[in-house]
């Protein structure tokens, strides 16, 4: 592990929940009160960070007032657009790409080059990029349907995952609109007709199109804003690459997805309201969402999530992860490490999985080198992509490892309550996880896992031994919530 690597956000996080556990508190209220403070210490941490490059660099600032045709190099000659900066043409390899605090970009960034940080520069709140293309609170966007109360727009793309109305730009409102999204195949849905309640949606996956319902009129004209979370990956691939201090939302697929990587750092960073997307084709058919605030997906060789805070996101806060069951091609993971992250209301919060091939069992597959610890875990399957799916989801959840899995620890983590189970374990490679003084949190006769294809209930009698016997923690501290 290259522990240098961690922010401040992620090393106060690691003597706060240390601080705490110190204390030996198991009573609720207390170590409730406890993490209280924490959380919004680790936010106070997050949202304030100090940018993080090396101005030794080549440095390059994007600013909502620049202009492409300048060259980039100071705030004064600012560029404009995503486009510019992913563009090779544009910037060498070992650079910085600096975003002006307080603006908004539209769409994605995919790396030109390996050698890259994203930052921010100037005052004010972190630079935000999201998925959705435009503000769609405009009445000339919409038009009414053949339905009642069903309005159309086409100004989106296909397979669109999120409606996010009237939201504001307030870090950490978990109550804000989202639409309710309906899949064609799925309680009997078949088509935009039978939308039949306000913020009710369907996106055709076909066609770029997509159908709200709302009883008030035109929603572009009655809703100051509209964000439309498209099918899109808004960080992407690269090798060497630092996400810091960027506010990433509204988009239907991952905030970060990349195929694989070689030092990928992500930092400082705020990742909210994403996914939703359908995952066309999985399991046969097309009626699986999708979508992740920071996902690997394939083999890695150091791949760092450090001092992030992560909310209302409708799969996964942080994964690391590769089916392959049935393919033949290798899969290596090593050097994974997630400290200081607080994540709320996802549906899961920590995930990882490299099953060994069922059809080609000689295959290499392997996972060394994992360090999960210091981070704050709340609220499972209790946030807005969780609806209709809450007992399916964990804080701390696999999908099958491989036997060849080596030095796998989670420790000091907390886990906080969830609607489905605490944890979700596999055979295999998570039966080697070696694990110490983490917290679960979880009322009385609640899940506290799905563990080896059994459900374990929480209580005050056997979560202790469920937690050494399941989880390997004979540190754990157990404490029975009151709601």
């Amino acid at each position: 592990m290259y522990t240098e690597k961690l922010t401040p956000a992620a090393v106060n996080a690691e003597k706060n929940i240390d601080t705490l556990n110190s204390k030996n508190i198991t009573d609720y209220t207390l170590y409730e009160d406890g993490i209280e403070n924490i959380a919004s210490k680790m936010k106070d941490d997050i949202v304030n960070a100090e940018s993080d490059f090396d101005p030794s660099l080549p440095t390059f600032y994007v600013s909502e007032r620049g202009d492409d045709s300048r060259d980039g190099k100071s705030p004064e000659t600012a560029w404009k657009t995503l486009d510019k900066i992913n563009s090779a043409d544009a910037t060498p390899e070992h650079c910085n790409i600096l975003f002006e605090r307080g603006g908004i970009w539209r769409g994605f960034i995919a790396p030109p080059h390996d050698y890259i940080t994203y930052s921010a520069y100037g005052a004010g709140k972190k630079p935000c990029i999201y998925g959705s293309l435009r503000n769609y609170a405009d009445p000339s966007l919409w038009e009414k349907t053949e339905y009642n109360n069903v309005w159309r727009t086409a100004a989106c793309g296909k397979n669109c995952g999120l409606v996010a109305i009237n939201h504001s730009d307030e870090y950490g409102r978990y109550d804000e609109i989202m639409g309710i999204r309906a899949v064609v195949g799925v309680n009997g849905f078949t088509g935009a007709g039978d939308l039949c309640r306000n913020y009710q949606f369907w996106s055709n996956i076909n066609e770029p199109e997509l159908y709200l319902y709302c009883t008030f009129g035109n929603p572009g004209e009655v809703f100051d804003s509209i964000e439309i979370g498209e099918r899109c990956n808004i960080f992407r691939n690269g090798n060497h690459i630092k996400v810091d201090n960027i506010c990433v939302k509204f988009t239907g697929a991952h905030g970060v997805g990349i195929g694989g990587c070689t030092d990928y750092t992500v930092q400082n960073c705020i990742f909210a309201y994403i996914g939703g997307s359908i995952l066309i084709g999985h399991g046969g058919g097309n009626v699986t969402g999708y979508g992740n605030a920071v996902q690997v997906y394939g083999g890695c060789d150091g791949y760092y999530v450090n001092g992030n805070w992560i909310y209302q996101i409708y799969d996964t806060a942080i994964t690391h992860q590769y089916s392959g069951t049935r393919s033949d091609i290798p899969n290596h993971m090593k050097d994974v490490e997630y400290i200081g992250n607080l994540c709320e209301y996802c549906h899961w919060s920590i995930e990882y999985y490299n099953p060994a091939s069922i059809t080609a069992p000689d295959t290499p597959r392997s996972v060394k080198n994992v360090n999960v610890s210091h981070n704050v875990l709340r609220y499972g399957c209790y946030g807005w992509g969780s609806v209709g799916r809450e007992e399916r989801g964990a804080l701390f959840n696999s999908f099958e490892m491989t036997p060849n899995t080596e030095n796998f620890r989670a420790h000091s983590n907390i886990l906080d309550r969830s609607r489905g189970n605490l944890v979700r374990l596999c055979k295999g490679g998570d039966e080697k996880l070696v694990s110490s003084g983490n917290t679960f949190i979880q009322k009385e006769g609640r899940s506290f896992g799905f563990c080896y294809g059994k459900t374990y209930a929480f209580s005050a009698e056997n979560a202790a031994s469920y937690a050494e016997k399941l989880f390997h923690d004979k540190t754990a501290r157990i404490i029975i919530s009151e709601a």
